[in-house]
């Protein structure tokens, strides 16, 4: 029955989202609804190894940016590097609650992750994307009782937002184009729902298939919120892949749940 609640909330959100629909928009939809069920499917020990690839690749594009700053790359090659440093950040904050590592460590840990995401983002022009990451994190770090981190990435999501004001880049602007009122309420309705329901889960038992989900439909809900409510002028909203591609290991992540267990 909770599979078929998370799957249903998923589609409610994807449908809100997409509202007009072309075959190369079902073709990425049922792309998704595959790649959801793979990774229902995957080991969680493999869901875990992902962590230091990620956030190894994460590490090599800022690498590679510092170096040369002006490279040209596709519109996909961005969309990735955008997916591939958000997730680095969020594998590792994770794992973080588990490993319980000191204060000093852990912040010296988010700054230099959050530095190098915010660069990555930066370079390919869509750093506003850390402005509600960042609010998302502060409120996880709140829940978890990590209370002395929240002013440096308060600090972090300000010099962001100064950034993105020195790229010229407007932070607000008129909410996506052909978005009703219905559909507004459908995405934040369901992007909630999805995010109670998760937080249900972790309450009865933390571990890496019900934290990845909570933090990840956190951070949803809150870009929805920031980009339908605040009217940001960018967010996962814009990006229809990216949207896609960044709730598909959330919902696949929540399913491997069954009454607390994974």
């Amino acid at each position: 029955m909770k599979k078929i609640l998370i799957a249903i909330l998923s589609l409610l959100l994807v449908y809100s989202f997409f509202r007009e629909y072309t075959l190369v928009k079902v073709l990425i939809i049922v792309a998704g609804a595959a790649a959801g069920y793979g990774i229902f499917r995957l080991p969680q020990r493999s869901l875990e190894a992902m962590k230091y690839p990620f956030i190894v690749l994460s590490f090599m594009v800022t690498v590679l940016f510092f170096f040369y700053p002006k490279l040209v790359l596709p519109d996909a090659a961005h969309t990735a590097i955008v997916f591939l440093s958000l997730y680095a950040f969020i594998f590792y904050l994770i794992g973080m609650e588990e490993k319980g590592q000191d204060f000093f460590k852990e912040v010296m840990a988010l700054s230099i992750l959050f530095f190098s995401s915010g660069f990555n983002l930066f370079i390919t022009g869509r750093l506003i994307f850390m402005i509600s990451f960042a609010l998302a994190l502060i409120l996880y770090l709140f829940i978890i009782g990590r209370h002395r981190i929240i002013p440096f990435i308060t600090a972090y999501a300000i010099i962001a937002s100064f950034m993105v004001y020195r790229q010229g880049a407007a932070i607000l602007g008129g909410g996506p184009a052909g978005l009703s009122e219905i559909n507004k309420y459908i995405l934040l309705g369901a992007s909630f729902a999805l995010l109670a329901t998760s937080f249900a889960l972790v309450m009865k038992k933390s571990a890496f298939s019900t934290t990845l989900p909570f933090f990840g439909f956190l951070y949803v809900a809150m870009d929805i919120l920031m980009v339908v409510g605040v009217k940001f002028s960018a967010g996962l909203l814009y990006q229809p892949v990216l949207f896609l591609a960044v709730i598909i290991p959330f919902a696949g992540t929540m399913m491997k749940t069954e009454g607390g267990k994974s």
